[in-house]
């Protein structure tokens, strides 16, 4: 077994330092709870804990300690002979470049299948973060109303909250805003009904879960710097996956602010309190990018004249061939997915705050226009 763990490990970018399992394969196992950790020795134990009294002996966890110099394993050492369900803990040291979250989790992901090959679903969380009572039913409900991965909402850790200086009040309502306005023009333009708006239309690392065999045909995670959790999604939306955002699974993470990762919600929280403008979530664009984003994915995926589509994908700048064959293929959601990805003016630029509050209004009237009338009416230039 550890061959291949270390095999797996390798493949990967790193080196296997240690493996250790308690108590094994566990033959009631239908859950695999996917956790990377660096130097979490003061928070391990808490999510381990909330795990097991919310999973019991369904569950395996499988911990990925990673480029860790403190206590981690040791303090899992400590407590794993108390646990219901099985856990494996696999020690890796990155080669060349040092850790991130997508690698970690990306790994994890991988290793689960060797940890736990008879898990029916994989859920996806962090080493910061506990889980709240009637998370599992949660899921479990949605995977039988057909899902394949399920996003739920991340909740501050109550006792951390007070320690924590708060945004500034009209910045935290202005970002809230924007985010909203942005999900709910997205909503009228492509209506879903497995996520009637409103919704939360999140989804994040410490909170969300696939089934194993939706994994398989759209994993891995894409290779990015930050927001795996977003390709991730974005790939599983391609291969016409069904998604469900729901607010009933849901987990308390911490709001602390020192960051091990590039992009993630510590770096996000460090900078709104610690910066006088700082850079705000890729995903917030301005109006005039955002309409065209939407124009552009209605063209791909609902446009039946494809020599159409094509020729505007060459005037968006894609090579003609390229155009020619994205235009082809028969998967439309794929063809967006692809579109995306490749197309230069598509391409995410973060925003200060201060230019996210000076496209505010015309965010408001953009959503107003878009409610009044049908997508394909509004104005080109609109916003």
């Amino acid at each position: 077994m550890n061959c291949g763990f270390s095999d797996l490990v390798f493949r990967h970018g790193a080196e296997l330092t240690c493996v250790e399992r308690w108590p094994g394969v566990a033959l009631s196992t239908r859950w695999v709870a996917c956790i990377p950790a660096r130097d979490e020795a003061a928070r391990i134990a808490a999510a381990i804990r909330s795990l097991d009294e919310e999973f019991g002996a369904v569950l395996h966890i499988l911990l990925l300690v990673n480029d860790t110099f403190d206590d981690t394993l040791a303090v899992v050492q400590s407590i794993a002979g108390e646990l219901t369900c099985a856990l494996t803990a696999v020690c890796v040291e990155w080669r060349g470049e040092p850790s991130s979250a997508p690698k970690a989790r990306t790994l994890a992901f991988d290793l689960a299948d060797l940890a736990a090959p008879n898990a029916s679903w994989i859920f996806s969380t962090d080493a910061d973060s506990v889980v709240l009572p009637g998370l599992r039913r949660a899921y479990e409900d949605a995977f039988g109303r057909g899902f394949d991965m399920v996003c739920g909402p991340i909740d501050f850790i109550e006792a951390e909250v007070a320690a924590v200086d708060p945004l500034h009040p009209q910045r935290d309502a202005a970002i809230g805003e924007y985010r909203r306005l942005g999900r709910e023009i997205a909503a009228l333009w492509f209506p879903d009904s497995d996520n009637p708006w409103p919704h939360h239309g999140g989804i994040g690392g410490a909170n969300f879960a696939v089934t194993r065999s939706a994994y398989r045909i759209a994993g891995p995670f894409p290779p990015v710097p930050f927001a795996e959790d977003w390709a991730l999604r974005r790939r599983f939306e391609a291969f016409g996956l069904r998604i469900r955002h729901d607010e009933d699974p849901r987990v308390a993470t911490s709001c602390r602010l020192d960051s091990r990762t590039e992009g993630g919600l510590s770096a996000e929280l460090r900078r709104n309190r610690l910066e006088a403008d700082p850079l705000v979530d890729e995903a917030l664009e301005t109006p005039a990018r955002l309409h065209r984003r939407l124009r552009l994915r209605r063209l791909v995926e609902g446009e039946p004249n494809r020599r159409r589509v094509a020729a505007v994908l060459v005037g968006r700048g894609l090579p003609r061939e390229r155009a020619d064959e994205l235009a082809a293929l028969p998967a439309r959601k794929m063809a967006w997915f692809r579109v995306e990805a490749e197309l230069p003016c598509l391409r995410r630029t973060p925003m200060r705050f201060s230019e996210m509050c000076r496209h505010l209004p015309a965010l408001r009237r953009l959503l107003a226009r878009t409610a009044a009338a049908r997508p394909d009416s509004v104005p080109e230039h609109a916003g």
